[in-house]
């Protein structure tokens, strides 16, 4: 079984934040009608779940520099969705009242 490459550890990396992207259109989406809050939460819950998967499925040999910088951003995104599924938990759809998705904007580019 050959090593894994640069390429294949960004690749999922950029997998995983593509889920998440997703998990977060979710959540914006329960602004406009809170009845999509349960079937949010689950979907972003799964999201992490998946997400963390693949990170931890990228061996030592691809650590390099772009990929470290990529997984910390990717990381930084699951912690602010994680804080958003926290918020939506305990506080429901009144968590995002006045909320202009500062944890997650500029998350994309990195």
């Amino acid at each position: 079984m050959a090593a894994m490459t640069e390429g294949a550890a960004l690749r999922l990396l950029e997998q995983a934040q593509a889920g998440m992207r997703k998990a977060r259109g979710l959540l914006r989406d329960v602004r406009e009608d809170e009845s999509l809050a349960a079937r949010a939460f689950r979907a972003g819950w799964e999201t992490l779940r998946q997400a963390h998967k693949l990170m931890a499925s990228i061996e030592v040999e691809a650590a390099q520099e772009k990929v470290l910088t990529k997984h910390l951003a990717v990381s930084r995104y699951a912690t602010a969705l994680l804080v958003r599924l926290r918020r939506l938990e305990r506080k429901g759809t009144s968590a995002f009242e006045g909320d202009d998705d500062d944890l997650l904007e500029g998350e994309d580019d990195e």
